[in-house]
């Protein structure tokens, strides 16, 4: 039941038809159960064991006060199984008619198996010039083109024809590459996996993958030159391997499928993500621009929902560079893709954000206040942050309210939070992060409270604080707290 429901009209309308089909199904009353299953989905009416056994003409009536054996339960369970499998084979056909290429190489095997070698070289010149005509050069191209070399190979052998060992080199050269593109993105993810997580493994084969591709024409290949940079950007985390990366992409980006360049797109904005945390504040702006291409080529919107985490990253990086009208131009675009079930809290969370920009302090608390706590301790922290940022920028900090005021009771809140007995869920590279957001607002918060009562405080001691933030890494909000010192020394004689 939770498979068919994920089927649309389409689909169930063709899996009807397969489960018709005397080749695929001789009972009738798997039939008849698939027909009252989609007649009740349509209706929106209520399925019960009853309903079911009435349907395949099991028990006379659906009234709950049929009586219903053992036996009966157990011929349900066994229909609803079979017709389960008739889904399952229903996906595997599905799948394999929209791969052409390897559906072919099913074909071509089959032709083998049965001998009737004269019937595949048509069929494999027509998914050759299938392939070639390709503007996608992703792994699965090259998985393709070791599958076609590999059954060229076969035939020549086959036919008895001399250039087996062309064919074979030809052969081994399309494993290699398809074998080496595939690799390199599982890297990619494991040495970004080490990175978040702050954990090392070993991989004893990854030296000479990098060695081989060091100098050779391998690397030349669009998919393996992406991940291959990519590589190394994660490896040694240089500006310039950036660079060289990006400028690569982007001007090859018709080479690769829309899957291709969201992971590309995240991995590069992960990087600035991490390069702001560590004070570098020139990838903001990288950071921005990935995000205006991304969206141009509707990267986010492949699934069901926009991601609610791109949503708000976008926001946040559009409004961080005061490009307000281009961030309203967004939001009033994306906002109707946004999941349903957690819509309201970022619809809230963007106009919070908003307002706080444009100094608006009261309608900032409105909608922080309408905000219902996201389960995702990610976003629970975000927001608490900005209620931080809300109470001290108001500017209502006196010496009579300085050690009661809320911002006080907020940044304690949220130290106590993130403390390891409180939160042991948390990954610790993520408390590390707004800990030393919140250590530090606190050694703000305490010199401005020196000001307010009137007590010694040095511009020497607030370049100290400068200077202990540019040391600081990681650190959310790093411009924010940047801001504040520079208040202060306006504060100070």
């Amino acid at each position: 039941m939770i498979l068919l429901h994920q089927f649309d009209k389409t689909e169930l309308k063709e899996l009807g038809l397969w489960v018709n089909s005397p080749i695929h199904n001789s009972s009738k009353k798997i039939v008849k159960l698939f027909e009252c299953i989609k007649k009740r989905r349509k209706n929106a009416s209520p399925l019960n064991e009853y309903v079911l056994l009435k349907s395949m003409g099991v028990i006379p009536s659906a009234s709950k006060k049929t009586a219903i054996s053992e036996r009966n339960r157990k011929e349900l369970q066994q229909a609803l199984h079979l017709l389960y499998l008739q889904a399952q084979d229903f996906i595997v056909w599905k799948s394999i008619k929209r791969d052409n290429i390897q559906a072919k190489r099913r074909i071509m095997d089959t032709y083998l198996e049965k001998k009737v070698y004269s019937l595949i070289p048509s069929l494999l010149n027509k998914a050759k010039r299938e392939l070639e005509s390709a503007s996608v050069w992703n792994i699965k191209y090259h998985e393709d083109l070791f599958a076609l070399s590999e059954i060229e190979f076969y035939l020549t052998i086959l036919l008895g024809n001399r250039k087996t060992d062309t064919e074979l080199q030809n052969v081994i050269e399309k494993l290699r590459q398809s074998f080496f593109s595939s690799s390199l993105k599982y890297y990619c993810s494991m040495v970004n996996y080490e990175k978040i997580l702050k954990v090392k493994f070993d991989y004893p084969f990854l030296t000479q993958i990098k060695t081989h591709l060091a100098n050779s024409p391998d690397q030349q290949l669009p998919i393996i030159r992406v991940y291959y940079s990519l590589l190394k950007l994660l490896e040694e985390e240089q500006r310039e391997d950036y660079y060289t990366l990006k400028n690569y992409l982007f001007e090859h980006l018709d080479n690769f499928g829309i899957t291709d360049i969201r992971q590309f797109f995240n991995f590069m904005t992960n990087h600035c993500i991490w390069k702001l945390r560590n004070g570098e504040k020139e990838f903001l702006r990288e950071r921005f621009e990935i995000y205006q291409k991304g969206i141009l080529l509707q990267c986010w919107t492949a699934g069901t929902y926009f991601s609610e985490h791109q949503f708000v990253n976008i926001i946040k990086t559009a409004i961080t560079l005061k490009e307000l009208d281009w961030a309203q131009s967004f939001f009033d675009a994306h906002t109707d893709l946004l999941n349903p079930d957690v819509k309201d809290i970022f619809i809230h969370y963007y106009h919070a954000l908003y307002a706080f920009e444009l100094k608006d302090y009261q309608k900032t608390q409105e909608f922080l206040g309408r905000i219902q706590t996201n389960e995702d301790f990610t976003y629970y922290l975000q927001f608490k942050i900005l209620y931080i940022k809300l109470f001290y920028d108001k500017r209502d900090l006196n010496p009579q309210n300085a050690e009661t005021h809320i911002v006080n009771y907020e940044a304690d809140a949220l130290r106590q939070y993130l403390l390891k007995g409180n939160n042991r869920k948390m990954a610790e590279p993520i408390r590390l992060l707004y800990s030393n957001f919140t250590n530090f607002f606190l050694r703000i918060l305490r010199r401005k409270k020196k000001i307010l009562f009137q007590k010694s405080l040095t511009k020497a001691n607030l370049v100290v604080l400068q200077n202990d933030l540019h040391n600081l890494k990681p650190v959310v909000e790093r411009l924010w707290l940047e801001e504040k010192i520079a208040e202060l020394m306006l504060e100070v004689n």
